[in-house]
């Protein structure tokens, strides 16, 4: 019974040895690119602090994301204000950058007078939910005791990117 297992064992390691070894399968990987559309944006409002009466001493006016205005010491502000408003034009889904060139924007009357407006926004990052998004840009302007009359007017980018 020995010899028995010896050479069971002996065939058993020899079929082992002998069975044919798998290769094997090869694998194929995938690649893919997505290429977005152009990013379009489009300015809807500017940002307008309105008409202000100044009286001899400085003021604030803030003009917040929902167009509201509020008026301090003693300043009296009339006609309409309103936040800048943009709308995003791009590929469904996609989640945007915002940001601005300056944090400060400086208006300017045709004397060369000027005020300091503090600028903020509504979003830093937006979903194009549908391709089309909205955003808006107000903001704080300092106006000094007695400033000088006249229409004053200053500028600032919107950056944009796909995120």
């Amino acid at each position: 019974m020995t010899i028995r297992r010896l050479i069971l064992a002996a065939s058993m390691m020899l079929a082992l040895a002998t069975a044919p070894v798998a290769n094997a399968a090869p694998a194929t990987g995938g690649s893919s690119a997505t290429i977005l559309g152009a990013l379009r944006i489009e300015k809807t409002s500017d940002l307008n602090f309105g008409q202000l009466a100044v009286p001899g001493q400085p003021g604030v006016v803030r003009i917040r994301a929902d167009n509201s205005r509020v008026c301090s010491n003693g300043l009296v502000c009339m006609g309409s204000a309103s936040a800048a408003a943009f709308t995003l034009h791009g590929r469904p889904n996609e989640r945007v950058e915002i940001s601005l060139d300056k944090s400060t924007v400086n208006l300017t009357n045709t004397a060369g007078n000027r005020i300091s407006a503090s600028l903020s926004q509504s979003h830093s990052h937006i979903r194009l939910n549908g391709g089309e998004a909205m955003f808006q840009i107000f903001g704080t302007l300092q106006v000094r005791a007695n400033q000088a009359p006249g229409a004053y007017r200053g500028s600032f980018s919107v950056l944009v990117q796909y995120d």
